[in-house]
């Protein structure tokens, strides 16, 4: 199994397993996460069991095509899933990926996201070759615009009216970073 680990960062990332569906679940059933994610149907809520085996399954066959790739996060401190992040939309003619991420709300505030975020853009553009990583995040979610842009993630611009929440049609922010604007300062290791 695919996984992707830092000393320096204390974090890896892995890809998902069926065994974890249960605890996944547990970490996703979260109302504010499912209203910050964007589109209505893109996050369920509430998350159950059989969603973390239906994501699992999207994940691994994703991964096989060499299209998307999910991982779990696991913070070297907790040992535990603190969420998950990934990169999906992964274009080989266009040299570009889009990231998403989400963090248990039990494990938010400590900064696992940002190194767990750091470790997958450097995974995309080292050993996937991608020159561009993209991400979009609802306007109203300024922790998230803020994260990425703190992981030098430069905002190109606003799609209007282009995520339906619950709320309604809602802006969304998009930002990338290229391969000359991100520093790898840190170790990786990448096993398969």
């Amino acid at each position: 199994m695919l996984s992707i680990v830092s000393g320096k960062l204390a974090m890896m990332l892995r890809l998902p397993e069926y065994a974890h569906a249960a605890e996944i679940a547990r970490l996703a059933d979260s109302k504010e996460i499912a209203d910050l994610i964007g589109s209505m149907g893109e996050f369920p809520n509430p998350y159950s069991e059989g969603d973390a085996i239906e994501m699992i399954g999207s994940s691994l066959s994703a991964y096989e095509l060499g299209i998307g790739y999910n991982f779990e996060v696991v913070p070297r401190a907790e040992g535990n899933i603190a969420g998950m992040v990934g990169i999906r939309n992964v274009n080989a003619n266009t040299l570009s990926g889009e990231i998403g991420f989400w963090i248990g709300e039990s494990y938010q505030g400590k900064g696992y996201a940002k190194s767990a975020l750091k470790l997958l853009i450097a995974f995309g553009l080292k050993k996937l070759g991608l020159n561009r990583i993209y991400a979009t995040a609802l306007a109203r979610n300024s922790k998230s615009i803020a994260l990425m842009e703190s992981l030098g993630m430069e905002k190109e611009g606003v799609l209007r009216m282009s995520a339906m929440t619950k709320k309604g049609p809602e802006d969304t922010v998009m930002l990338a970073v290229l391969k000359g604007d991100f520093k790898i300062d840190f170790d990786m290791e990448i096993t398969e």
